[in-house]
């Protein structure tokens, strides 16, 4: 019998055109294939590569039923779910396959240490829903908006000198702390405890940890020597890739903040540009599609939770007076959480 890393990677290669890809973003900028990530995986090549669990339909392997591929993130005890296969329409099965590739996934990679496991799917094609029966729960939506390289190429072309007050330079390690109250200023709660963004859970402590996982260079927006936002641009091989975190004050100048960046990335390269707004980011549609991006799609942002917090009763010894002049030891109960 064949090695079940090879049964694995032969299930792999028959289910690849079969299914979906979640990774939107790093397929935009980079490209790669399911099965490119499943090699990588096996050759250290940091988070380039992506754990992949197949369901055979039994223990003898010979006929695997549906594949779903997670890219760890780097520095974080979180992962990404990239791919599923089959799709759903391609099998009257697949909702049934999904559930179980998707609870052997979580036992997967919690046994690797994850903590959260991230899931973007297509909103509105039933792909939220039988997520969400297996246990994830949906914390924002987020439209992405898309120029192509001919329109870049009309931006750069267009370039007038900039009179805009507004000051919008490189993100330093000092900015951390000022950064990070940004996020806390412009994202919801529920967002926040959602991404963990704000706590120091399998973080290394760099500035840049705090952001996506993806590499990416912020860029601070600051009017007068405030700081009201911040840009964060994702430079790929085939694409640049492009999220604002911004003050409601900024909304007033929304405009100029999309003028200023999309300059900043047509003068160096005029490749296509995606940029994602969160359902909260409102203001900041109306000046992309003044500056020519269009809607493209609509996903939805997914976590799961393979760890809880817990309670459980602390016995704890304490001193009790009873009615003799003698102390006694009583077993009390002290809750703590761990």
């Amino acid at each position: 019998m064949l090695p079940p890393v090879i049964l694995d990677l032969r299930a792999l290669a028959e289910l690849a055109t079969r299914g979906v890809e979640l990774d939107f973003e790093r397929l935009q900028l980079f490209g790669g294939s399911p099965m490119t990530d499943a090699l990588a995986s096996r050759v250290s090549f940091g988070n380039m590569g992506a754990e992949t669990f197949v369901v055979y339909e039994n223990e003898r392997k010979q006929h695997a039923l549906g594949v779903v591929q997670a890219r760890q993130r780097k520095n974080h005890s979180e992962a990404d779910i990239t791919f599923i296969a089959p799709a759903l329409y391609r099998n009257a099965d697949a909702v049934t396959t999904w559930y179980r590739l998707l609870a052997e996934a979580a036992r997967g990679l919690g046994a690797l240490g994850c903590q959260r496991i991230y899931a973007t799917v297509p909103y509105g094609n039933g792909a939220e829903q039988v997520f969400q029966q297996a246990g994830f729960v949906t914390f924002t939506r987020e439209q992405i908006f898309f120029l192509d390289a001919s329109g870049v190429r009309a931006l750069r072309a267009a370039q007038t000198a900039s009179k805009s007050v507004l000051a919008i330079r490189r993100l330093r390690k000092r900015d951390t702390w000022n950064v990070l109250r940004l996020y806390a200023a412009v994202t919801p709660r529920h967002v926040q405890s959602a991404e963990a963004m704000l706590t120091t859970e399998g973080v290394s402590g760099k500035p840049e940890d705090w952001w996506e996982y993806l590499n990416g260079t912020s860029y601070l927006i600051e009017d007068g020597g405030t700081l009201t936002g911040l840009a964060r641009i994702t430079r790929g091989r085939l694409a640049t890739w492009v999220r604002f975190y911004l003050t409601p004050q900024a909304g007033a100048y929304a405009a100029d903040v999309v003028a200023q960046t999309m300059s900043l990335i047509s003068k160096t390269r005029t490749r296509p540009i995606y940029v994602a707004v969160r359902d909260y980011e409102g203001g900041i549609r109306a000046p992309l599609e003044a500056a020519g991006l269009a809607l493209q799609l609509e996903r939805s942002n997914m976590v799961k939770h393979t760890t809880v917090r817990v309670r459980e009763p602390l016995p704890w010894l304490a001193p009790v007076l009873e009615t003799s002049k003698t102390p006694a030891i009583h077993r009390t109960q002290r809750v703590r959480e761990k």
